[in-house]
């Protein structure tokens, strides 16, 4: 078992809260917590006023947030900020801001769209899929790096076909997967491709659509086998449930937590 940490100081009455992630902090020791562990997801918005105010009016460490607002006036990086915050709290080891340090000074020597991605991904592993898309669109806005290749833009449009399809936005789910498809020939996105358009048109729609594309036959078959088999154990849960109250209260948290925007 790890060792127990002792927070220096009581929880604040108002937390700061992390819209995107939809997490609220009440303590630095929280906040250090947050920043080492979720690296990839800090911006400079995130460590902004917003967070200069909450440091200085609710835990009382006017100088903390001195620092930072000075720091980000000068224009300090993104890997100072975040120092310099875990410095002042002395929750990690020296070694472990070191480990922290030399990750922060890889991830600088990334391509813009990589770091993007790496934050999407972040996202889209908490479930957060709305914040998952608007990040995923943003790679996709900017100019495409030959030195990525085409299997990283082959993953980006097909992980926001799989975050559009947890949204129920079929539609656009079918168009990133046929991009994705296009860009590296893999069978399991053809799948997803062919089983979005089957869950966002009628029958006879989703049949023409595929005829005109020539899938048809033993391959459409093979195609939907996986899309037919969920829809059977779907069957299975579709009963009422007993509580169907505290049923309609997960499912409207469940939603709220995959479309909080970035």
């Amino acid at each position: 078992m790890g060792a127990v940490l002792i927070c220096k100081q009581e929880q604040v009455k108002t937390p700061y809260y992390i819209e995107s992630m939809g997490v609220r902090l009440y303590s630095m020791e929280e906040l250090a917590y947050f920043l080492y562990q979720n690296i990839y997801l800090v911006d400079k918005r995130m460590l902004g006023m917003r967070l200069w105010d909450w440091i200085r009016t609710e835990i009382g460490n006017t100088d903390l947030a001195e620092r930072l607002k000075k720091g980000a006036e000068a224009g300090s990086s993104l890997q100072n900020m975040v120092l310099t915050i875990l410095r002042a709290v002395d929750y990690y080891t020296q070694e472990e801001l070191n480990e922290l340090s030399a990750k922060l000074k890889v991830l600088n020597t990334y391509q813009e769209q990589e770091r993007l991605k790496l934050r999407a991904d972040e996202y889209f592993i908490n479930g957060n899929y709305q914040a998952a898309v608007y990040e995923y669109e943003k790679i996709l806005d900017i100019r495409q790096s030959d030195r990525l290749g085409v299997e990283f833009y082959a993953h980006v449009w097909n992980n926001l076909g799989v975050c559009c399809c947890r949204l129920f936005l079929f539609g656009r789910a079918a168009k990133a997967f046929r991009t994705s498809y296009q860009y590296q020939r893999d069978p399991d996105v053809l799948k997803e491709y062919v089983c979005a358009m089957r869950m966002g048109l009628p029958e006879e729609d989703f049949e023409e659509a595929m005829d005109l594309q020539n899938i048809r036959g033993e391959q459409l078959k093979a195609l939907t086998e996986e899309y037919d088999r969920l829809t059977e154990e779907a069957e299975e849960h579709l009963e009422a449930p007993r509580e169907l109250s505290e049923r309609l209260y997960e499912l409207e948290r469940e939603y709220y937590k995959n479309t909080r925007y970035a």
